[in-house]
């Protein structure tokens, strides 16, 4: 699972570094629970690895799921996503996520 994370978070970067995500003002925090998982986060540069400072908003979900409402196979809403803090501004970002 590792594996696959990390590959589709690689295209998660390029995408909001290429084509930055409308709204998306403030670093978000993505936290994917279980096999494979960890904490990353994500602002208009891309996908970053966390340190200090401050995230308007946090997302998470189970690492199992990703795969499925990261590529659009179906939406986040029908998974078990938790947002905490700027809502608006992290449904900005799950929306526009599709990993291809």
């Amino acid at each position: 699972m590792r594996a696959v994370l990390t590959w589709m978070l690689a295209v998660l970067s390029n995408q909001v570094g290429q084509a930055p995500v409308a709204g998306l003002e403030a670093r978000v925090a993505l936290t994917l629970t279980g096999p494979g998982g960890g904490t990353w986060w994500i602002d208009e540069a891309g996908v970053l690895a966390p340190s200090n400072g401050p995230v308007a908003a946090h997302i998470t979900t189970p690492a199992l799921t990703f795969p499925d409402w990261g590529t659009q196979r179906s939406s986040w809403r029908d998974h078990d996503v938790t947002v905490t803090g700027d809502t608006e501004l992290a449904t900005h970002l799950l929306d526009a996520v599709n990993i291809i």
